[in-house]
């Protein structure tokens, strides 16, 4: 163990902690071993833990051997101290420590750069960057440091993001306000099993986006586009998918290979049908027919699913699809249960005989239920 101790400038003059050095008797947590300490101490913000490192000789040296590291730039209120505290403790911490995750808040890209980097050389296992405050502008996502070792890795803020990525151990992943600058991003991970993207944006050049993992698991899909257009084109190529979740507006265009295992599809889509006042804008948006049709040809696409959760949202478009409803054949060839969600403090009104039909002629003994997601 390291019996160098350090105590490092936090810049903040204000705070005050006291040492129990002072009292003859120690107090419960200090008694506490050092292995309960340091997970405690890992669950917190980093600039607190150090700070514990004033509290008395029990605590000197505890905050070097964390394996998380919590950095939290709204908590420092200049952006140089911030950089110098990340300075004080990337140096000081005990080396010989393995590092398993590092989660970062951070207001430039310089300092994200340098942790992350930091991360990625000392083979990190979870890697969060969160760099969503205040920066504006897109920048691409570095891979100077390609990683095995990363298998958990969440991402959000104005960053690009692409195949280029060298992380061969991932298994999940949360991109979060990313722009994707390939059509095919995720095929070079082959142990992703776990993908979110939310409020994802697509280069205007790309024209849809293919989520391809062939080992991949689950899959959400929240509100991506890239604005004021929807994305055009979703491809899904995941025959071991097993948990689907679709929020926002409905893909142009939703292709899928066959998924034999999937148990549970989230539908939660929104629309929107142009008015006069915005038909400029809406020229390029999908009209009413369309985005029924798109619904419509989704849940062909996920027809092997056993439990399907629709929103109200969703109900209601299905209402709106009546008279298209009459010509489809029923998607679903393995249907167990059918929850139909709640509105906030709403009942859920009864579904139009054309809907429940569409929905349920093609597996006579599913359990219809309304439960809250």
């Amino acid at each position: 163990m390291n019996k160098r101790s350090h105590t490092l400038n936090l810049y903040t003059p204000n705070t005050t902690i006291t040492n129990t050095d002072q009292h003859p008797q120690q107090d419960r947590l200090s008694s506490l071993p050092d292995i309960l300490l340091i997970l405690i101490l890992s669950l917190i913000d980093t600039k607190l833990a150090v700070q514990t490192s004033t509290l008395s000789k029990r605590w000197l040296n505890l905050w070097t051997l964390l394996p998380i590291l919590n950095f939290d730039s709204t908590s420092f209120p200049l952006n140089h101290t911030f950089d110098s505290f990340i300075n004080n403790v990337l140096t000081h911490r005990n080396k010989s420590i393995k590092l398993e995750a590092v989660n970062i808040k951070v207001t430039d890209y310089d300092t994200m750069d340098r942790v992350y980097n930091y991360a990625l050389l000392n083979h990190v296992l979870c890697l969060s960057v969160d760099c969503s405050d205040y920066l504006t502008k897109y920048r691409q996502l570095s891979c100077l440091n390609p990683s095995d070792c990363l298998t958990s890795f969440r991402l959000k803020g104005m960053l690009e993001f692409s195949g280029c990525l060298r992380f061969s151990g991932l298994v999940k992943l949360w991109l979060e306000r990313v722009k994707l600058v390939e059509t095919e991003p995720f095929s070079g991970f082959v142990k992703l099993r776990d993908l979110s993207l939310v409020n994802c944006k697509m280069g205007y050049d790309l024209g849809g986006v293919e989520l391809a993992g062939f080992e991949l698991e689950r899959l959400r899909v929240s509100s991506c586009f890239y604005h004021p257009i929807p994305y055009e084109k979703v491809v899904v190529l995941a025959p071991k998918l097993v948990v689907l979740e679709i929020e926002g507006l409905i893909p142009m265009e939703f292709e899928a290979c066959e998924f034999p295992r999937l148990e549970t599809v989230h539908v939660d889509c929104c629309f929107s049908f142009g008015r006069v006042a915005d038909r400029n804008v809406q020229q390029q948006q999908p009209d009413e027919e369309e985005q029924k049709v798109n619904l419509i040809r989704m849940l062909w696409c996920v027809r092997n699913a056993k439990c399907i959760h629709l929103s109200p949202s969703t109900v209601k478009l299905l209402t709106l699809s009546e008279s298209k409803l009459v010509e489809e054949p029923c998607p679903f060839v393995n249907l167990k249960v059918l929850n139909l969600i709640p509105p906030p403090n709403k009942p859920v009104g009864e579904l139009p005989s054309s809907v429940a039909t569409y929905l349920l002629k093609g597996s006579p003994g599913v359990v219809v239920k309304s439960l809250p997601r």
